[in-house]
């Protein structure tokens, strides 16, 4: 059984030791309508040439270069090749063919004029005013892709242009590695369903829709369980229940209350904890868990502390499930503009609003009533990072900053990002 530290672990030993508990990525052979922001497990090869016939890139007339170096000259037109319905001909001296772009050049044709540098005489006569160059405003069979070429790499992300090249030749599934389904259950007497009034002493679940949405950011399947109340047996048939899924994700109970059952309860499943507590705030009492395929993460209670560990460690974690090369979230450095301070001691995740102005980040760390304030940490977009030692950052100060979906989400673009 694999035997937790009692030290309070760092985020940089905490991130590398969940990390080395990951299976490693299964492949899955998927439609190619539900491989969205899945991981390519194989190399893609052209099943053809593109363009599979030399094409013609303008709008104008198919003609022999020879033919028109002395233009303006009038040659006689023999018809119209169009996109999907090529004309079958091989163009003698002196004749040329109305193409349309993307319509196959017919035999013998080795130039395309543009139709503004042609006149037409009459319904079997064209006057070709300038004269065009072998090849100009035509791709050859092949320009683009040859047959058998790798088209997209091991390991690429399936967003929308990977997979319309997947379409290009004929994908209609394609491998790549899979994704673990999540169970998500909230714990604890004082939650209740989002449709109910909370009476006194009571909250609604929102950390379980939150989570739900995170989850689905990285395009997972969520089950999203019953409420738990703080109740042992309660919390173990949960427990069974979560483990049908490889990703296990429990709000609350964590810490080191009298309620906080969830460390207890996986012991006594048999689940390895490999890590119970770690120096950042917020989130210090998260616990990660291992049971036979699935992965445990119990989420502290407070919605900001439980959003930030699920960014910190969740995210990363699954992403390298899922087959990506860069996990974490992206990193960069910005101008701090205003002070902070903190007691040091613990590494401080602190909300803040990131903007890319006069050529450089601007940082602006965000006021918040502390890791219970969902709605006051809402306006952030980033993290910025006060390292464990420091107890003041002054206004000016270059400092490190992790950006949040939320930043991409509202159309800011970075010049370059880092992923950690």
């Amino acid at each position: 059984m694999f035997e937790v530290s009692a030290k309070m672990l760092s985020y940089a030993d905490a991130v590398e030791l969940i990390q080395q508990q990951l299976p490693p990525p299964a492949v899955v052979r998927l439609p190619l309508s539900m491989s969205s922001l899945k991981v390519l497990a194989e190399d893609v090869v052209a099943d053809s040439d593109i363009p599979p016939f030399d094409k013609a890139l303008m709008d104008g007339y198919a003609v022999r270069s020879q033919d028109v170096r002395k233009a303006p000259v009038q040659l006689h037109a023999i018809g119209i090749s169009s996109a999907g319905r090529p004309l079958a001909c091989k163009l003698a001296p002196g004749q040329c063919v109305q193409i349309m772009t993307g319509a196959v050049v017919p035999a013998g044709a080795d130039a395309v004029q543009r139709v503004e540098k042609t006149g037409r005489i009459n319904d079997s006569t064209v006057e070709i005013l300038e004269a065009v160059s072998e090849g100009e405003n035509i791709l050859k069979q092949a320009g683009e892709v040859r047959r058998g070429q790798v088209v997209l790499r091991k390991g690429t992300v399936l967003t929308a242009v990977p997979i319309g090249v997947l379409a290009a030749f004929g994908y209609t599934h394609v491998s790549c590695y899979a994704a673990p389904r999540a169970s998500i259950v909230s714990t604890g007497d004082e939650i209740v369903e989002i449709t109910e009034r909370p009476e006194t002493g009571k909250i609604r679940n929102s950390n379980a829709y939150m989570l739900h949405a995170q989850c689905r950011s990285l395009a997972l399947e969520v089950d999203l369980l019953p409420i738990v109340v703080d109740d042992p047996g309660e919390l173990k048939k949960a427990l069974s229940r979560a483990l049908l899924n490889e990703l296990v994700l429990f709000t609350g109970g964590v810490s080191m209350g009298e309620f906080d059952y969830l460390p207890r309860v996986l012991k006594e499943s048999g689940a390895d904890i490999i890590l119970h507590k770690v120096a950042i705030k917020p989130g210090k009492p998260i616990l990660v868990g291992r049971k036979d395929r699935s992965l445990i993460f119990g989420l502290p209670g407070n919605p900001v502390s439980s959003f930030v560990t699920f960014e910190l460690f969740v995210r990363p974690a699954v992403r390298k499930w899922m087959g990506f090369a860069g996990s974490g979230l992206p990193k960069i450095w910005g101008n701090l503009l205003r002070d902070v301070r903190q007691t040091p001691g613990r590494i401080f995740f602190k909300a803040a609003l990131t903007a890319y102005t006069n050529e450089q980040f601007q940082v602006d760390p965000l006021d918040t009533q502390g890791s219970s304030d969902l709605t006051g940490f809402a306006a952030a977009n980033s993290l910025l990072v006060v390292g464990a030692d420091v107890s003041f950052l002054p206004a000016g100060s270059r400092v490190e900053v992790l950006l949040l979906d939320r930043y991409f989400a509202a159309g800011d673009s970075p010049p370059s990002l880092e992923c950690v």
